[in-house]
């Protein structure tokens, strides 16, 4: 008759040898970008891949953040000083929806071989990637995360623009602003989306002078600053790092060209800065092509009755409206960034020796190009475009159509507005349509599709 100890080691004889885990642990590091020291860029943020391949870790690229640290402001671009008689509401300036709005173009040097080239508009095809890829449950889960929010109306509000269906074109586009019907937080919940969210991770509250009645402001001095961190999923900005699986030792560089705006306005009128009493505006890109911010000129936190709120400034004031990748403190706002540089966080898994033994890379590259054109319809004329030769194996055509002119049919000054380049448009982040394309045929190879 078996003992008991006999069973137990035939027990243990049969018993199937437990599975080896291949890694041992997840770590989080970072690299700082390589470009400055002192938070200051000049249109180009670099990131060394080497300093993460040296810890002999396994790197999980998907799950890879970008931070950079944003300055907004609002200066006094005169040759005099200025009064104010209303001072900015905290919400003056928000980032337009999805962090990536921030980054023109990207490329991805690794082992030596270009896997992602330098395409302009690299935040337009990120926003399409969200709009389409998304599933609900990635929306809620991101969203937040990368600031990101469909166009939402709230309840009718007095005063202000409710939908784009049967409205006067005045009501939220004119020919020295642009469009502007959507730059607000109170009647679209989504521009107020930075503020809600991106208010959990502000560095610091935006600088307001209290005694705005008796302040009198010198030229270049601010009216408003604000700090805030700009989180980018890696994979949201470039295809090969979404889909290439875990690496180790890994070589390279990212090139991120990031987009920054300098917008001087000139009012016409004494009282609050709105889209109607502006009488000139030149939208100046200092990097890049899209001005990432809002000005918002309705906010949900200071009023309910449609009425533009914020600075309010004498007639004839020049005001300079900055956005831009900068991790600098600003001389008299009292406020400085907790973050002064630009980082590349990542994901980084120790392998057991036994399993990192049997793990074979073999890297093969496969990757998607873009090439992006721009071209100007007129209203209701027919028109034909060439994108290129010789692309192959085409996967999908995005298309910005956006409004330039407010005059129809106008063929002598036909590209009079850059909605890109406003900070009182909401493209290229909205979601609502702004432009129609009808009787759209595309063909590929001669062939219609």
């Amino acid at each position: 008759m078996s003992t008991a100890s006999d069973i137990s080691a035939f027990e243990h004889s049969v018993e199937p040898a437990p599975a080896e885990t291949l890694f041992r642990d997840k770590k989080w590091t970072y690299i700082q970008d390589s470009t400055s020291n002192t938070g200051q860029y000049a249109g180009q943020i670099q990131f060394n891949l080497s300093t993460i391949s040296s810890q002999a870790a396994f790197v999980n690229w998907e799950e890879a953040v970008i931070e950079l640290p944003i300055k907004l402001q609002i200066l006094n671009g005169g040759g005099s000083s200025v009064t104010l008689t209303a001072a900015c509401t905290v919400d003056q300036l928000v980032p337009k929806a999805g962090a990536w709005q921030f980054v023109d173009s990207v490329q991805v040097v690794v082992d030596g071989v270009t896997v992602q080239t330098n395409q302009v508009h690299e935040n337009v095809n990120a926003t399409f990637k969200a709009l389409t890829e998304w599933d609900y449950n990635s929306y809620i889960k991101r969203g937040p995360t990368s600031n990101f929010a469909l166009d939402e109306f709230r309840l009718p509000i007095p005063g202000t623009v409710q939908n784009l269906d049967n409205i006067t074109t005045s009501s939220y586009i004119n020919g020295t602003v642009g469009e502007w019907g959507l730059a607000n937080t109170f009647a679209n919940a989504a521009a107020s989306l930075p503020m809600i969210l991106w208010g959990q991770r502000q560095i610091s509250k935006p600088y307001r002078n209290l005694k705005y009645t008796l302040r009198l402001l010198a030229l270049l001095l601010p009216f408003y600053v604000a700090h805030y961190l700009a989180c980018i999923k890696l994979s949201d900005i470039s295809d090969y790092f979404k889909k290439c699986p875990m690496q180790k030792n890994t070589k390279g560089f990212i090139y991120i060209n990031y987009n920054s705006s300098s917008t001087t306005i000139t009012t016409n009128a004494t009282g609050t800065v709105a889209a109607t009493n502006i009488t000139t505006i030149n939208n100046n890109m200092d990097f890049g092509n899209t001005c990432p911010i809002l000005w918002n000129d309705l906010s949900a936190i200071t009023t309910n009755s449609g009425a533009a709120t914020g600075l309010a400034v004498p007639a004839s004031t020049t005001l300079l409206v900055t956005a831009d990748v900068n991790g600098t403190a600003t001389s008299g706002s009292g406020i400085s960034p907790s973050q002064t540089i630009s980082r590349l966080l990542v994901s980084t898994y120790s392998p057991n020796p036994s399993a990192d033994n049997a793990l074979i890379q073999k890297k093969t590259f496969r990757y998607f190009e873009r090439v992006t054109n721009k071209f100007t319809v007129l209203a209701n004329q027919s028109f034909t475009w060439t994108v290129t030769n010789g692309i192959a194996n085409p996967k999908k055509l995005i298309m910005q159509p956006v409004i330039t002119n407010v005059t129809p049919g106008s063929s002598s000054l036909p590209d009079v507005i850059n909605p890109f380049r406003s900070p009182f448009s909401t493209i290229p982040a909205t979601t609502s349509p702004f432009a129609a394309l009808r009787n759209l045929q595309v063909t590929v190879g001669k062939v219609p599709i």
